[in-house]
This record gives C-alpha cells, sequence and structure tokens, in this order.
C-alpha cells in the first residue's frame, strides 16, 4: 500500500481525530495540508503535521485555487459547510471523507450525489458505527444467514446528560435555525446508516415519526432558577444541571465547551473557565432556560422496499447513555447494547419450543478509540479504498449515505406536518425528484 496524503478542511475536534491515524501509521497516511480560518487550530496542526507555511491556508478559495495538494480531502467543516467546501474540489479529482451530516438540504444532497458520479470522485461519509466490533460482528451474522432474512430492526440512542447539555441543549446543536441540522439529523444519521445497512441495503420507501421538545423549557424551570448558573442562581450548588459541576468541577468534551477561548482545551485555566461561564459562554446559561428549538425526544419508524420495518427513538439525557439493537430475522433474532461490549444471539428450539441463546463478546481492544472502536477503524478502510484496496463489508457508498439522510428528512417533515412522507428512489444518475 503506497502512502497517500491528505489535506484537513475544517481542523476541529472530528478532523483531528480523524487525521491523527498519520501519526499512527505514517507509512500509510501523511497530512500534507490544513485548512482553517482559526489561528490556534492552525498553529497547532502545523506543529503537529510539521507542515511549511505554505501548505497552512486560512482562506478556503486560496486552498482551492491552489491546484491538487493531496490524494484526498478529509473535511471535518460545521454541518452547514460540507457541499459549499466539497463540490468546488470535486473536478481537481479529489477523493473525500466527509464527516457526517452531509446536509440538512436535500437538493443539495443530490447535488453532491451527481457531482461525484460525474468526476469520479470517491466520496465516503464518516458513519463511523459500521466500523466499530460491534456492529461489523452483528452484520457478519446477518451476512451469514443464521438469523434468516431481516423482517424488524428496533434502534434506539440514548444521550446522555452531559453530551446532551453540551452539544444539543446548550451547545452549537441545538438550535436548527442557525445550523441547519435537527437533532435526528444531526445525531442520528448514524443510525438511519446502520438501519440500512443492517438491513441488507434495502431501499427505504415511507417514514413516519413523532417527538416533541417538552422539558427542557423555561416553564420546567426550577423556582427560583437565575438566567446563569454562576451568576444569579441560588441553586447552583443544587441543580443537578449546575455549569458548576459539569464544567468547573467535571470537564467533559473541552474543545466544545472552551471553543470561543483562543487556546487549545487543555490550556484553558480555571479561571478562564469560570469567567467564561459567567458571562458570554453558552454553556453557563440555567439548561433550562436557552434558546434551544430542537426536539429532545423523537421516534421513526420506517418502511422499506423489502418489506420490513425499522423503528429509531432518540432520547436526550439518558441517565445510561449508548445504542440499544434488536433485530429480528426469519430465523432468529439479534439483541444488544452498545456500552456492554457484548450481544446475544438466538434461534428457535424446535426440541423444546423455546430457543438457544449465546452470547458474542467483543474481544478488540477500544479502550483508546472513539465511537466504540469505530473512528480508526474507518481511517484504515478510508485508505484502503482510496488507495485503490478492496473495500470492507463497512464501507459505505456516497449513495447509501444519500438514503440514510432522505430518511431522516423524511422523518423530520412527517413529525412537522403530522402524516407519512414517501421516498423516492434514486435513478442511475443520482435523481430522485419527487
Amino acid at each position: 500500500m503506497k502512502t497517500l496524503t491528505a489535506a484537513v478542511v475544517g481542523f476541529g475536534d472530528r478532523a483531528e481525530i480523524y487525521s491523527k491515524y498519520a501519526l499512527k501509521h505514517p507509512d500509510r497516511l501523511k497530512i500534507s495540508a490544513v485548512i482553517d480560518p482559526d489561528p490556534v487550530r492552525r498553529r497547532y496542526a502545523q506543529e503537529l503535521y510539521s507542515l511549511p507555511q505554505e501548505c497552512v491556508f486560512s482562506d478556503y478559495e486560496k486552498f482551492a485555487g491552489a491546484g491538487r495538494l493531496a490524494d484526498f480531502i478529509i473535511n471535518g467543516t460545521m454541518d452547514g459547510l460540507h457541499i459549499s467546501t466539497t463540490l468546488p474540489l470535486l473536478p481537481l479529482g479529489y477523493d473525500v471523507l466527509l464527516e457526517k451530516p452531509i446536509t440538512s438540504d436535500r437538493r443539495e444532497l443530490l447535488q453532491l450525489l451527481r457531482a461525484a458520479k460525474k468526476h469520479g470522485n470517491k466520496i465516503i461519509v464518516c458513519h463511523v458505527l459500521r466500523y466499530t466490533p460491534f456492529y461489523r460482528k452483528i452484520k457478519e451474522i446477518i451476512l451469514s444467514g443464521e438469523i434468516g432474512k431481516v423482517r424488524h430492526i428496533s434502534m434506539s440512542e440514548n444521550v446522555g446528560v452531559a453530551h446532551a447539555s453540551i452539544s444539543y441543549i446548550r451547545g452549537k446543536w441545538n438550535s436548527k435555525k442557525r445550523c441547519g441540522s435537527g437533532y435526528m439529523l444531526a445525531k442520528c444519521c448514524h443510525d438511519a446508516d446502520l438501519m440500512c445497512w443492517l438491513n441488507d441495503g434495502a431501499v427505504p420507501r415511507q417514514v413516519c415519526s413523532m417527538g416533541g421538545r417538552e422539558y427542557f423549557v423555561p416553564k420546567n424551570a426550577p423556582e427560583g432558577a437565575g438566567m446563569r448558573c454562576l451568576v444569579d442562581c441560588p441553586l447552583v450548588d443544587s441543580c443537578p444541571y449546575s455549569a458548576k459541576y459539569m464544567h468547573l468541577l467535571n470537564n467533559p468534551m473541552p474543545i466544545t465547551v472552551w471553543s470561543d477561548i483562543p487556546k487549545l482545551p487543555q490550556e484553558v485555566t480555571q479561571e478562564e473557565r469560570e469567567t467564561a461561564l459567567k458571562t458570554d459562554n453558552p454553556h453557563g446559561v440555567c439548561i433550562f432556560k436557552t434558546d434551544a428549538d430542537i426536539v429532545d425526544q423523537q421516534v421513526m419508524t420506517v418502511m422499506f422496499s423489502n418489506g420490513s420495518v425499522g423503528v429509531h427513538t432518540l432520547f436526550s439525557s439518558a441517565m445510561r447513555a449508548g445504542r440499544f439493537v434488536k433485530i429480528y430475522g426469519t430465523l432468529g433474532e439479534i439483541e444488544g447494547f452498545t456500552e456492554d461490549g457484548a450481544f446475544q444471539v438466538r434461534t428457535y428450539n424446535k426440541y423444546n419450543t423455546l430457543f438457544n441463546e449465546r452470547t458474542e463478546k467483543i474481544e478488540e481492544d477500544i479502550c483508546n478509540d472513539n465511537h466504540y472502536g469505530g473512528d480508526s477503524r474507518l481511517m484504515e478502510d478510508c485508505v484502503r479504498v482510496f488507495s485503490g484496496e478492496k473495500p470492507s463489508i463497512s464501507t459505505s457508498s456516497l449513495e447509501q449515505s444519500v438514503y440514510s439522510h432522505l430518511i431522516v428528512y423524511a422523518a423530520d417533515e412527517s413529525m412537522e406536518k403530522g402524516r407519512f412522507e414517501k421516498i423516492v428512489a434514486l435513478d442511475e444518475t443520482g435523481r430522485g425528484d419527487r
């Protein structure tokens, strides 16, 4: 395998995680350029990968106009920038590793698919859960035929309290108006993708969805609660969602919480944290009084072309975070919870009219990897595919990723309009106009 080069567009948290594959495997990948408007992030990336100044860009247009500087792009920009920072690079011949969600706009989604088909680019969307040992093993068992044909898939995404607060209640994904993505799209296009992938690539045909926002709203704020935990709230030491306990005494997801401070997250002092939470940092606002407008729970039901049905539930602020999956086949079933690192396989026992059961434990080491071991395995597959090698069973095509997004678009429309929504199949050119 030859050593590939990658240019990173948007050197945020996710892109940093993906690009560090080059530090662990310098014989397979080299980071050749970085583009980011933040001088702190640019300087950090430049030092991390020993980049010459001419390979570090603050201006995307200058990078795009510089010709081809790498074999492929790692695009880690915010959701609303994915299309505008990818389309101009496709005629240059770049393949792309694209952070999810692709876009919240159906027209842009199909435009990207058609452009990739036209220019022959390989685009892999970061559906990292496909690459986890947990889901990959489930896929292998389905492919073996042990549980027969898939008839029903039930899944749930239980978002923990801190994660929900930091990203979706107080954080930068808390408003569909601002970031363009609803909760289901931002968090669960992973799960919509899994539903299609585990269902033998069946095409979604119809979606129904319900949900809403009813708990972290002003009317549910405790009596006497202030606007900012550390400024005017007498409940700062008793409220379970207090910014004091979440961000001063603990410090989950620091790269997200302290992103407005012009330092690397590990360099931010306790005094700077406290000052930020008291002034303009959104994570210091009462969790019940934010300007969030996305749902805090949603369920969607999907009917597929093969007659099977998938159900996915998204719940915000669960005590035990993680993903649940149960797959019913014609000959058996699979049931598991990601945090357990194991799942059960059951088949019918005709001799006692009950069932046989075994537990599949995930033995692979995932302790030092994100998304249950999916991030590094995604990069391994990405480098292999972009090198022209044979893809793994986890590799997703752009068309498959498009369908997972169409599911979520239809779910949000169904929830908002109170009706079933149909999904039109794509043709060979990447069109699927209603």
